[in-house]
């Protein structure tokens, strides 16, 4: 079995206009595989809001063996205070510029 681990990055609050006040957690997903080889790296984002009692997630399949390039991803996405509704679609335009 593969286990996943949770690294948190960064955690953000923010206050949309007009909008309940948004809680960010990005974290660096990290999944070892049971052989040998190397880590895979993928991106989860929480949010949490004051009005719903549960989180909302998302989180990527593993996208890369380099642990850094994964980060830069996730830097983007945190000075971009992306959520979790709109992860896959930026990370896919992320990914197809680069």
């Amino acid at each position: 079995m593969k286990t996943c681990e949770y690294i948190p990055i960064e955690e953000l609050t923010c206050q949309p206009s007009g909008g309940p006040s948004l809680r960010l957690q990005y974290f660096l997903t990290c999944r070892k595989p049971e052989g040998p080889g190397g880590a895979l790296y993928g991106i989860c984002v929480r949010k949490y809001t004051d009005i719903s009692q549960q989180p909302e997630e998302a989180a990527t399949p593993p996208i890369s063996y380099s642990q850094t390039f994964v980060r830069q991803l996730l830097q983007h996405l945190i000075q971009n205070a992306v959520t979790p509704m709109c992860l896959l679609e930026v990370l896919d335009e992320l990914l197809s510029a680069a």
